[in-house]
C-alpha cells in the first residue's frame, strides 16, 4: 500500500537520520513505527501500560505515553461511579433548586463580564 503523511520538519529529519543510521528505508522505519503503535494500542486496550525496563534493575524506568494512548486508556478503562441514593437525591435537589449566588460570586461575575 502506498501511503503519504505530513510530518513536522523535525520529525522528518529524525526519520531520515534514523533510517540512515539503521540502514533501512524510510518506508521500513514507518512500517516499524506503525507496528509498534498497533501493539501499544492493543496493550492499552487490555488494560496494560507501556514502560521501559532495564535488564538489570528491577521495576519500570519510564512509562511511555502519547496523547492518543492516554485518551484510549481513560476511555477504555472507565469505571462506573456508584453513589448512595441519598447523594443522588441531594444532587437532584441542588439541580432542581440551586442556591442563589452569594456576594463573592456576583462580584466575580461583574469583574469577568467587563
Amino acid at each position: 500500500m502506498r501511503l503519504e503523511a505530513t510530518l513536522p520538519d523535525s520529525r522528518g529529519d529524525a526519520l531520515v537520520k534514523l533510517a540512515d543510521e539503521l540502514g533501512l528505508t524510510r518506508s521500513q522505519v514507518v512500517d516499524e513505527a506503525v507496528g509498534l503503535f498497533l501493539k501499544a494500542v492493543l496493550e492499552i486496550r487490555r488494560g496494560r501500560r507501556l514502560v521501559t525496563v532495564d535488564a538489570v534493575t528491577p521495576g519500570p524506568l519510564c512509562e511511555m505515553a502519547t496523547p492518543t494512548l492516554a485518551t484510549l486508556e481513560w476511555t477504555t478503562n472507565a469505571e462506573p461511579i456508584r453513589l448512595p441514593a441519598s447523594a443522588v437525591a441531594k444532587m437532584q435537589g441542588l439541580v432542581a433548586a440551586p442556591r442563589k449566588p452569594g456576594a463573592r460570586l456576583r462580584s466575580a461575575a461583574r469583574r469577568h463580564a467587563k
